[in-house]
């Protein structure tokens, strides 16, 4: 059965709650995008959102942010439970890295759809998880983009311990093409496919037995 985690990317505080209404009822794990304007010229709602909001799924954090290491306590404080840190602006992976999991933190390491792996052996077997964006950052609802299958087969190579989370345009046929690519140990990000259905947990339960 494959891992799906709804992700949600929202600039407001009331769409952030609708969205994780639709799906806190039957995900265990959530995925937040936390974007500053900055990575992006798109904003959303910040980690302390979660301060005034009751949930019994684990919330995770995208940070599509300038130096996702300063975003750390304030995600911990925000009860969020991994991060996972873009590296196209990030200066020392090494030390996100590190704060992260000082805290008590899962880490992972994202790479947009355009990043080179460069220099991953380095830090592969050092994270929880490698997430690839197979689509642009900054928006939901984009088109699959199948140049990430080949960083998935080179992402598998370096390691076949580490989780590979894809995230961006996906449905029951590109989660098959991801399948094929990287093998087990994958987790797939799902936004609109699940969010804007009528009936989002029946698009969940299907896309879970894929493969």
């Amino acid at each position: 059965m494959n891992k799906i985690v709804p992700t949600i990317l929202a600039k407001d505080i009331s769409k952030f709650e609708e969205d994780l209404g639709k799906v806190e009822g039957f995900a265990d794990r959530v995925q937040m995008d936390i974007i500053d304007g900055k990575f992006v010229p798109v904003e959303t709602v910040m980690p302390e959102v979660l301060l005034s909001i009751e949930t019994m799924a684990e919330v995770e954090a995208h940070l599509m942010v300038v130096e996702p290491r300063e975003w750390v306590e304030r995600c911990v404080a925000a009860g969020v439970t991994t991060v996972y840190g873009q590296v196209e602006k990030m200066t020392d992976k090494l030390d996100f890295i590190t704060k992260a999991e000082e805290a008590g933190m899962k880490t992972g390491l994202a790479f947009d759809l355009d990043t080179p792996l460069t220099g991953l052996d380095e830090w592969v077997n050092l994270v929880d998880s490698i997430l690839l964006l197979s689509v642009k950052a900054g928006a939901q609802g984009q088109e699959f983009n199948d140049a990430v299958l080949e960083k998935i087969k080179k992402v598998r190579k370096l390691s076949p311990s580490v989780t590979i989370i894809i995230d961006g345009g996906l449905n029951e046929e590109t989660i098959k093409k991801c399948l094929e690519a990287g093998g087990e140990k994958m987790e797939f990000a799902v936004g609109s496919e699940i969010l804007t259905a009528d009936n989002p947990v029946e698009v969940y339960r299907r896309l879970e037995n894929i493969g």
